[in-house]
């Protein structure tokens, strides 16, 4: 296991951000940032706080299809990892990193189970067996017809015609589970149009309550002497 080094943290690190990700994270560190560390050589280095880390995260700026929010307790225990506790300074090499960590990748599994809803417009939970044959010659890499035929084999479990497609893919991954080292790409390009994901909760905020007038006591008038 590679030990991590707290001032190198993008060492032999995959990125799974895109280029325009990386860019808008670059620009928001650069526009936030100050140069508030040193290094070995005496070269100010440009940081930011451990807080402003925080309000960058809370702005939301990633789908939460492809990024798992952290709590307060996981940010503090990676930049403990990243022994930038005591000062609480992060650099530009430690924000990606830890921004990185918290990535999803998609699941082949969950695609591709997806992907078999697309066809499914009936919403049955299943596919007849001659629309599955039509879907594995027909769309991105047709399988041959031996392929098709040995798929169609494992596919009609229940003998009827029938393909109930997520019990398919779960018999798919037992027999074969090498399948999980495929990589694969989420099938809904704009994850606001996956209908796997759930719509953010609308928070309605309660009206202020209305205040209440306080009684307005009349003057006495004065008797006439």
């Amino acid at each position: 296991m590679a030990v991590l080094d707290a001032y190198n943290p993008l060492q032999n690190v995959s990125l799974r951000f895109n280029e325009d990700q990386l860019k808008e994270i670059g620009e928001w560190f650069e526009n936030n940032a100050k140069p508030q560390l040193t290094s070995t050589d005496g070269d100010p280095i440009r940081a930011i706080t451990v807080d402003k880390f925080v309000s960058f995260l809370n702005l939301k700026k990633f789908h939460r299809r492809n990024f798992q929010y952290p709590s307060y307790a996981e940010v503090m225990n990676e930049v403990e990892r990243l022994k930038a506790g005591a000062l609480r300074l992060l650099t530009r090499e430690q924000v990606i990193y830890m921004l990185n960590k918290w990535v999803l990748e998609p699941d082949i599994k969950h695609e591709l189970c997806l992907a078999f809803k697309v066809f499914d417009t009936e919403k049955r939970g299943f596919l007849e067996i001659d629309e599955l044959k039509t879907i594995v010659t027909s769309y991105a890499e047709p399988f041959s017809e031996e392929e098709t035929r040995e798929m169609l084999r494992d596919a009609n479990v229940r003998g009827d015609g029938n393909v109930f497609y997520e019990s398919f893919v779960e018999s798919l991954f037992s027999v074969a589970p090498e399948l999980y080292e495929i990589k694969t790409d989420y099938l809904y390009e704009d994850p606001n149009e996956d209908p796997s994901v759930p719509p953010e909760p609308v928070v309605v905020e309660e009206p202020p309550p209305v205040p209440v007038p306080l009684p307005i006591k009349k003057p006495k008038n004065k008797k006439k002497q």
